[in-house]
C-alpha cells in the first residue's frame, strides 16, 4: 500500500487521477480529496469538491451497487460538518436534512442535524434528534455524549446521568463518555464519584488524555497536589502536544506556590502545542499580573493570529487595553471581533469561515495526512459492513471536536 506522510501534493495527485478516471466509486475518491483539502485549510475548495462529488454520485446512482451508493453518506456528513465549523449552521442544517431524506437511519447525519439545532438554539428539536440518533445506532458514543452534555448544561442531571451510563454500557471503552460523566459529577461537587469515573475510564481507555486531565483537576480541587502532578505527568507522557495538559500543569504549580514555574510551563506548552489558544490567554494574563503589559499584549495578539475564533482571547485583550486606557486599541479590537463573531446564529459573521481556514492552516504544520485519507486513496471496494465501521471511525474525531466546541465552558 502506498504510504503518504505529509506529501500532500502526491496525495492530491492520486485523488485527482481517481476523479479524472470517472470511476463508479466516486464517493470515496471525492471524499478523500475533500478531507485532504480541509486538512490544508482549503475550505472553499473542499466545499466545491464535496458538492461536485454529490452531483457525480447522483449521476451514477443507477449503476452503483448498494454499498457504494450508500458510501455517499461520507460526502454529506463531511459537507455538513464543514458548514457547521464555518459558522454556517443554517446551511449545515440544510445539508443534513437533504442527506436524511436519502439516508434516514444514518445516526451520524442525525447527530449532525442535532448539533446544528444546538448551535441555532433550538434545544427541544435537538433533543428529539439526539433521541433519533441513539435509536438508529445505540453504539453511537458521540450521540450519547452530546445529548448527556446538553441535559447537564440544562440542569437535568438525572437525565444526563442516565444518558452517560447508557452510552458507557454500549461503548465502555469510549473515553469521552467517561470524561463527560466525570466532569459533570465534579461540577456537582460529587468528588468521590468523579474520581471513581475517571479511574474507571483510565482503566478502560488508558490512552484518552482528557481523562487524566479531568482527574488531575479533581485532585487539584481537593488539594491532592502530588496526585494531580502525577496524573498530569502521565497525560503529558502520552501526548505532550495536548495543550490542555500544560494548562493544568501550570494551575497545579500556581496552587503549590511555584509562581516562577508557571510562566515557564506555559511557554513550554506553547512550544509543544502552538495552536492551543488557551495557552496564549493564560500566559498573557500571567504576564499582566506581573505588570508586563507590552509582552502580554504581544502574546495575546499571537494567540488571535493562531486561532481567531477563540473568544476568550478577545476578552483578555480587551481587559488589558481597558486597563491602560487604550481607547483606540479597544475600538480596533471590537471591530475585529465583530467581523468574526455574530450574535445572530442565522447570519454567519463575515470572516468566520476565513477564521476557521486560518486555524486549520496553523495546525497543518503539526499534522500528517488525516486518518482515513491515505486509506481512501488506495482502498476501494471493501464490503458494506467494513464501510459502515470505517464511516463510524472516520467521523468519531470530528464529531467529538464539534461537541466540545458547542458545549465549551463560558
Amino acid at each position: 500500500m502506498l504510504q503518504i506522510r505529509r506529501n500532500y501534493t502526491a496525495a492530491r495527485q492520486v485523488y485527482r487521477r481517481g476523479v479524472n478516471a470517472d470511476c463508479t466509486d466516486a464517493a470515496s475518491v471525492f471524499h478523500g480529496l475533500a478531507k485532504l483539502e480541509i486538512s490544508q485549510g482549503n475550505v472553499d475548495i473542499a466545499r466545491k469538491v464535496l458538492l461536485r462529488g454529490l452531483d457525480k454520485v447522483e449521476d451514477y446512482a443507477r449503476f452503483m451497487d448498494t454499498s457504494r451508493h450508500e458510501r455517499a453518506v461520507f460526502l454529506v456528513h463531511t459537507l455538513g460538518m464543514l458548514e457547521l465549523n464555518s459558522n454556517r449552521a443554517v446551511e449545515a442544517a440544510k445539508v443534513f436534512k437533504t442527506g436524511l431524506e436519502k439516508y434516514e437511519r444514518c445516526s451520524q447525519l442525525i447527530l449532525g442535524a442535532a448539533l446544528c439545532e444546538v448551535k441555532l438554539g433550538s434545544i427541544d428539536k435537538a433533543r428529539q434528534l439526539f433521541q433519533q440518533a441513539v435509536r438508529a445506532d445505540k453504539r453511537h458514543a458521540q450521540a450519547w455524549q452530546a445529548w448527556g452534555v446538553l441535559e447537564s448544561r440544562a440542569g437535568n442531571y438525572t437525565t444526563a446521568k442516565t444518558l452517560f451510563e447508557a452510552g458507557i454500557k454500549s461503548r465502555p471503552r469510549h473515553g469521552a463518555l467517561w470524561h463527560a460523566y466525570g466532569v459533570m459529577e465534579g461540577r456537582l461537587g460529587n468528588i468521590e464519584n468523579a474520581r471513581m469515573l475517571f479511574h474507571k475510564g483510565v482503566q478502560l481507555s488508558p490512552k484518552h488524555v482528557p481523562l487524566y486531565q479531568g482527574w488531575a483537576n479533581i485532585e487539584l480541587r481537593d488539594d491532592n497536589l502530588q496526585k494531580a502532578k502525577s496524573l498530569i505527568g502521565e497525560a503529558l507522557t502520552l501526548d505532550k502536544k495536548e495543550g490542555s495538559s500544560w494548562l493544568v500543569a501550570a494551575q497545579i504549580e500556581k496552587k503549590i506556590g511555584n509562581d516562577g514555574l508557571v510562566g515557564l510551563i506555559l511557554r513550554r506548552g506553547i512550544e509543544c502545542s502552538p495552536t492551543e489558544a488557551s495557552l496564549y490567554r493564560e500566559l498573557g494574563e500571567h504576564l499582566v499580573g506581573k505588570g508586563r503589559i507590552g509582552e502580554a499584549r504581544e502574546i495575546l495578539e499571537k494567540g488571535l493570529e493562531v486561532n481567531p475564533l477563540h473568544a476568550p482571547l478577545y476578552h483578555s485583550l480587551a481587559e488589558l487595553e481597558a486597563r491602560v486606557f487604550n481607547i483606540e486599541g479597544l475600538a480596533k479590537l471590537n471591530k475585529r471581533a465583530s467581523e468574526i463573531f455574530n450574535t445572530n446564529a442565522l447570519v454567519p459573521a463575515s470572516s468566520s469561515g476565513q477564521a476557521w481556514e486560518s486555524n486549520l492552516r496553523m495546525r497543518r504544520q503539526q499534522q500528517q495526512v488525516p486518518g482515513g485519507v491515505t486509506a481512501l486513496a488506495e482502498k476501494v471496494g471493501y464490503t458494506h459492513e467494513e464501510d459502515q465501521q470505517h464511516f463510524s471511525d472516520a467521523t468519531d474525531l470530528e464529531e467529538e471536536e464539534v461537541v466540545k466546541d458547542l458545549f465549551q465552558d463560558e
